[in-house]
């Protein structure tokens, strides 16, 4: 499938296209969205100034929980 999100990823792009993102991002104690707007930034920078010790892991991981996501939506169809 390849990767989806990557830290270069716009922050508003990874909310509009991959809404779960959002949730997971909560669980790691990331707020991607501020007074009910994503943040204006890549999600790389929003990581750094969270202080992820390992933003790519956290990004790998992420897109497992995308395509996992997607693989279980498209079984419910």
């Amino acid at each position: 499938m390849g990767t989806k999100v990557s830290l270069d990823t716009p922050v508003e792009e990874l909310v509009e296209r991959f809404p779960e993102a959002v949730g997971f991002l909560s669980r790691n104690r990331v707020r991607c969205i501020r007074c009910g707007e994503p943040l204006w930034c890549s999600l790389g920078e929003l990581l750094k100034e969270e202080g992820i010790e390992n933003p790519q892991y956290l990004v790998e991981e992420m897109n497992n929980h995308i395509e996992k996501k997607g693989s279980s939506d498209e079984k419910s169809k």
